[in-house]
């Protein structure tokens, strides 16, 4: 029997693995030539962020930076700053192998430590998770008609991840400390926050827009510890293809390098800062899109060979954004006095069964009751639930602003304000037909017109026509049925063709 059939290409690039890779790095730092020796560390503080991957040979390689940040006082009491920075690279078995396209990388730092050598080196130790999806672009094909067989097809609204990228935008900022007539002396400490403002996906184009926030102490002329700020705009045009405006995109944005210093102004006054450095834009560009697909079939009077597949699919997915504000309470060891610069930032989102989950990680220099200068750095988690189901999730949040409120002695609660856009699925795998076959005529020419069937509770029409090599609507209509599941124990008339 020669068949009428028509074929489609799949066009999913489909998560075929999920990995979760914890891994540690050890650094040595020594302090340059123009500090002085170190008699205390007051901060150091470690981030790491990834700037770049690639995939060959069953491997996958990731590519980071990790920026050290020391504050410490000498043996004077004078206290200094300096910004180390070190590249890494991690590279992790995959299955996926030529075969893989594209991969989503989130990398958490778990905990960081450090110890002091001597005065002038210091070793850092940090743990890193990287959360990795790596995406497989389904080339095969399917079947998409035959007109001499019944086929049934579902419909579903599914999530369509297109793709995935690691990029970069450079800054180069200079400002003015405020107007007091001081000179710097030095730098005490610095922070450096990225804020992500807005995304817009245009044809095969993506504008992420930033804002970045720069925090710098110093010490004066006259030996006080002044902060100054500045905050400016970075933008940057990410080429990504096959992507339209309706498409979204989830984006991570972190400072992976930064250069402070001080430096002279027209006059040979010293009150300038200059700020260089890199943000590292990690993205993920998904939409959501109906599919369809044919998963059994059979040809009346036949035997009937049909061929299969297997594609795990992000189902009925619902897309969540919003603005929210949320507190969270904060306790330290030690009495704080006096704040003198603060940083929040969010270390992760995870979500499951619905639920979002963010780390929080608060950061800051404070003055004891000994009034001595001290760091904070403590993370906290804060959850909520988006809807009654239980379903899987992917997200992003992003701080939008924050204040903060000394409520005790030793507790600070931080408001946060943040975005969030979240996607919500059900992974399910999907048996579909590539191809169906003939494969000889069943001898039915003494089968009655009508047979009685003994159909049990849910039941489907579809599994008793296909039994009988007829029609599902002949039996639905002969026995006058509206659903296709049958409900309760009946006898059905079976027509035949």
């Amino acid at each position: 029997m020669e068949l009428c059939k028509e074929y489609k290409a799949m066009s999913f690039n489909e998560g075929r693995e999920r990995l979760t890779e914890k891994f540690e790095l050890d650094f040595q730092e020594n302090l340059p030539q123009y500090l002085d020796d170190i008699d205390r560390v007051i901060k150091c503080s470690v981030s790491s962020v990834v700037t770049n991957y690639d995939m060959s040979d069953s491997k996958l390689t990731i590519h980071g930076k990790t920026i050290i940040c020391l504050t410490y006082m000498n043996k004077d009491m004078c206290t200094f700053s300096n910004i180390f920075e070190e590249e890494f690279t991690k590279s992790i078995d995959i299955d996926s192998g030529d075969f893989a396209s594209f991969a989503d990388i989130r990398l958490e730092t778990k905990y960081s430590n450090f110890r002091l050598i001597n005065q002038r080196r210091i070793d850092v130790h940090t743990s890193l998770c990287a959360r990795i999806c790596v995406y497989r672009k389904n080339t095969g094909k399917c079947l998409s008609e035959c007109k001499n067989a019944f086929t049934r097809q579902i419909k579903l609204p599914c999530l369509i991840d297109k793709t995935s990228g690691v990029c970069s935008a450079e800054f180069d900022e200079t400002f003015s400390i405020s107007g007091s007539g001081s000179q710097i002396k030095n730098i005490v400490n610095s922070y450096g926050i990225c804020y992500l403002e807005d995304t817009k996906i245009i044809k095969d184009k993506m504008l992420v827009k930033l804002r970045i926030e720069v925090s710098v102490l110093y010490m004066s002329d006259d030996n006080n510890i002044e902060k100054c700020s500045n905050s400016f705009s970075l933008s940057k045009i990410v080429d990504v293809s096959d992507c339209d405006e309706d498409d979204k995109a989830l984006v991570e944005a972190a400072i992976s390098s930064i250069y402070i210093k001080s430096r002279a102004d027209s006059d040979n006054v010293l009150n300038e800062i200059e700020t260089v450095g890199t943000v590292a834009i990690n993205y993920k560009v998904s939409t959501i899109a109906e599919q369809n697909f044919i998963t059994d079939s059979y040809i009346p009077h036949y035997n009937t060979d049909v061929l299969r597949d297997k594609v795990l699919i992000k189902r009925t997915p619902v897309y969540y954004y919003d603005d929210r504000s949320d507190e969270l309470i904060f306790e330290s060891d030690k009495n704080i006095i006096e704040v003198i610069d603060l940083k929040p930032s969010i270390e992760s989102c995870t979500i499951k069964e619905s639920t979002v989950k963010l780390s929080v990680k608060l950061s800051f220099l404070y003055y004891d009751d000994t009034s001595q200068l001290c760091y904070y750095e403590k993370s906290a988690d804060l959850s909520f639930k988006l809807n009654d189901s239980e379903c899987e999730g992917e997200g992003t949040a992003n701080i939008i602003s924050y204040d903060f409120v000394i409520k005790s002695t030793d507790k600070i609660a931080l408001r946060l304000n943040y975005s969030y856009r979240v996607y919500l699925f059900e992974s399910q795998n999907i048996d579909y037909l590539t191809d169906i076959e003939a494969n000889g005529e069943i001898s039915d020419t003494g089968a009655p017109e009508l047979t009685l069937y003994f159909a049990s509770k849910n039941e489907d029409i579809w599994d008793i026509a296909k039994k009988f090599s007829t029609d599902m609507s002949l039996i639905m209509e002969e026995n006058n049925l509206s659903s296709q599941i049958i409900e309760n124990k009946m006898v059905l008339l079976v027509p035949g063709m």
